[in-house]
């Protein structure tokens, strides 16, 4: 059995470090490849650290059930194609989403070193995730990362009855001077189908807005919710439709409701998705710490602003999960009861130590 440190900081509170530990034992144990399941279960632990927990660690089942039922490759052998000085493909050979994206940025990020600018495609690809795992990448090197994927048919069309696009969110990373870089990641959907999912599991109506049933007509109760609603009407579904170009079209995957269902297809089916991964080098257009100095000054100029309403301070995209990464950070991540059972199920089968001791 393999040993973990298991402290427990405050009631259903657990050490980051610890739960990022599980996760990759629990990869590691399912027979995942060693750099795969290390690369996604940081892309998971992420996720949740920075409190996007609707694609974080929760998903730890749902994946392990994919391996076991053969949609997701657990020894994928990532092949990587440069078509152009700055351009290249990568077949993620059925793998992990999370493993097949920091593979495809860090080669982005490798042509934009010596062209300035490095774009990547990625086909027969899983569900990958936050897509700030992968722009955030392109930071580290004093690149601007961008990250795009198609989803689960999910999103109402405009002045339609039913569903065609996902989610598909859209995601732009930048460095910052004197704290973490800007990261703007956002559905194009007013939430994902995992929050609704979240709230259904916490017995808790969702807002006006959010989603829709059957007939197309909006509902506060998730168990109600057949498709998801687009953010800015038919601005939203146009991001969607411009998403699903980049991650269907540059890539041969399915196109819009031909995309996979993540929950309801067989976990004996491949998904063969599609993502889409840029870095460009701040350099190639301005000198990156007058670059870095100039998004400071102009993100503390935004967050000074009056408030309309003074307990609500006034923020930039990536506010509130640089707060929730603080404080999971100081305070450990919070599991919820039924993500614990859970865990406690992987733990018994797979013969390691569970969270909960």
């Amino acid at each position: 059995m393999t040993t973990l440190t298991t402290e427990t900081i405050d009631p259903q509170r657990f050490k980051a470090a610890t739960v990022l530990e599980f996760v990759e034992q629990a990869l590691l144990k399912s027979g995942v490849n060693k750099s795969v399941a290390k690369l996604t279960a940081k892309g998971l632990w992420q996720a949740t650290i920075r409190g996007v927990d609707s694609h974080g660690i929760r998903l730890l089942p749902h994946y392990l059930n994919s391996v076991k039922g053969g949609r997701i490759n657990s020894n994928p052998k990532f092949r990587f194609e440069k078509t152009t000085a700055s351009t290249g493909r990568l077949d993620a050979d059925h793998g992990f989403g999370h493993a097949a994206g920091i593979t495809a940025m860090h080669h982005a990020m490798g042509l934009a070193q010596t062209s300035g600018t490095g774009q990547v495609a990625v086909f027969n690809s899983n569900h990958c995730g936050s897509m700030a795992y992968f722009a955030l990448e392109a930071c580290t090197r004093d690149m601007i990362g961008n990250a795009y994927t198609h989803a689960t048919p999910s999103m109402q069309s405009t002045g339609a009855t039913s569903k065609f696009f996902g989610t598909n969110p859209i995601c732009m990373a930048a460095p910052m001077a004197s704290e973490g870089p800007f990261c703007y990641d956002g559905a194009t959907t007013q939430v994902s189908i995992n929050k609704i999912r979240m709230h259904g599991d916490s017995d808790k109506d969702i807002p006006l807005g959010w989603g829709a049933d059957e007939s197309g007509n909006e509902t506060t109760i998730p168990s109600e919710v057949a498709q998801l609603l687009p953010i800015g009407g038919y601005k939203g579904f146009g991001l969607a439709m411009m998403v699903d170009i980049f991650s269907s079209m540059l890539t041969g995957a399915p196109s819009g409701d031909q995309v996979s269902k993540m929950f309801k297809d067989p976990l004996s089916e491949k998904r063969h998705l599609g993502q889409f991964y840029s870095a460009t080098r701040i350099d190639a257009f301005e000198e990156p710490e007058r670059f870095k100095t100039r998004l400071q000054d102009t993100a503390e100029r935004i967050r000074s602003q009056a408030r309309l309403e003074p307990e609500v301070a006034v923020q930039i995209p990536g506010d509130p999960e640089k707060a929730h990464q603080a404080d999971r950070e100081m305070n450990g991540i919070p599991i919820n009861d039924t993500v614990l059972e859970q865990f406690e199920t992987i733990a018994q089968e797979l013969k390691i130590q569970s969270l909960a001791v």
